[in-house]
């Protein structure tokens, strides 16, 4: 299952006021823009709404107002759902054009049941804050909500201009019995520990051979105590760390002393590797992509993310500032953002295919499109006075 279309809007009729229209998502999609447009806010919804359908949220927004369509197979799901002041107002899912669910702002209302005589629907009533897909997953009764329970429970977040993990590391009497936390991003040595266990030394040549591609050349990655840190934690116990060795060289490297876009690299590939080995990943975010890299290792973090989405079935959203990065993502998996106060508009090759195919013709680079703001230009002149 694959989110295709997405809708939101809060605090609606008011001076706060924030909502971008509908937008047409791919299975790979670069979020681009001008500083404030809306890029990280836009993947947190995507984020937000998956937590809520998980039962990752406990708090509610305190308001939001979204309208999801989701396909899976030849299966169209829509959903709806409107929060007021951390409470449900309303909540709908319409399966292939059939009402499954259905509920008010007092918590009652009526799903489908598939295993009630030959099916039908029937009352439920629950808490005014709690959502029906988390809080009535069923894989016998409501199968629907089940499905779309494991897509929000499949999606990761992963905010790539931040530190992802590199001054953490883990304590632990027994390597083999540490506890791992898949969602905690900045829990990346335990994480890849953890891979080695399920996957053997496979994971490690992954994580190398990948990282090669971006242009960084190692001979091992692995953990150990760090032994530049020079006291021991309240349990009396080594922090244990990720270390590489390159190519050619004996010195162990650790996290710490590492460049910020070498371990960001590093931290993000085997986060994803994990996720996808493992068949848990639906949806991958990744908020500031490139963010420290310089042109050769975005552009092989890029193929690295497009040549992976497009061999599985993992869908990314990624938003950027960097030049590098848009001049190597082809414009067909653009998503331009045009604020106007408020409101965002959302640019893709869908909805306005004859101006990015005019772009092509101009033979400038991708970057060029934003930066001229080549969308406002063509938009004006379509419709500007005939003299």
């Amino acid at each position: 299952m694959i989110l295709k279309k997405i809708e939101y809007s809060e605090f609606d009729e008011t001076p706060n006021v924030w909502m971008f229209r509908e937008v047409t998502l791919e299975k790979v999609n670069l979020l681009v823009g001008q500083n404030a447009t809306g890029k990280t806010r836009t993947i947190t919804v995507i984020s937000s709404l998956a937590n809520m359908l998980a039962g990752l949220q406990p708090q509610l927004l305190n308001s939001g107002n979204y309208t999801a369509e989701f396909s899976d197979n030849n299966d169209i799901y829509r959903y709806l759902l409107k929060i007021e002041q951390h409470k449900i107002i309303s909540e709908k899912l319409i399966l292939n054009g059939d009402v499954k669910v259905e509920r008010n702002t007092d918590g009652a209302g009526e799903l489908f049941a598939e295993a009630v005589g030959s099916g039908q629907m029937i009352k439920f009533k629950i808490s005014e804050n709690q959502l029906i897909v988390f809080s009535k997953k069923d894989a016998v009764q409501h199968p629907y909500l089940e499905k779309l329970y494991e897509w929000a429970n499949g999606v990761r977040l992963y905010a790539f201009g931040t530190a992802l993990g590199k001054d953490s590391g883990f304590v632990t009497n027994d390597i083999n019995q540490l506890q791992v936390n898949p969602r905690d991003t900045n829990g990346v040595a335990a994480l890849f520990v953890k891979g080695l266990k399920d996957f053997g030394e496979g994971f490690r040549n992954d994580i190398i051979e990948l990282m090669e591609k971006i242009g960084y050349n190692l001979q091992t990655i692995d953990v150990a105590p760090n032994p530049n840190i020079g006291f021991l934690l309240p349990a009396g116990l080594p922090l244990q760390m990720i270390y590489i060795v390159e190519k050619g060289r004996t010195a162990m490297i650790f996290q710490p002393e590492m460049s910020q876009g070498m371990f960001r690299a590093l931290s993000l590939l085997i986060q994803i590797r994990y996720n996808i080995r493992k068949k848990i990943s639906t949806a991958i975010l990744v908020d500031d992509i490139g963010e420290g890299l310089d042109f050769e290792r975005s552009s092989g973090i890029i193929k690295i993310i497009v040549d992976t989405a497009e061999t599985s079935g993992i869908q990314f959203v990624m938003s950027t500032n960097d030049r590098f990065v848009m001049n190597g993502v082809p414009l067909k998996y653009w998503q331009v953002i045009k604020r106007s106060g408020g409101e965002c508009v959302i640019y893709n090759y869908g909805n306005s295919k004859d101006i990015f195919d005019k772009f092509e013709f101009t033979g400038l680079s991708n970057f060029s499109f934003l930066s001229t703001d080549f969308i406002s230009q063509e938009s004006e002149s379509k419709t500007a006075p005939v003299k």
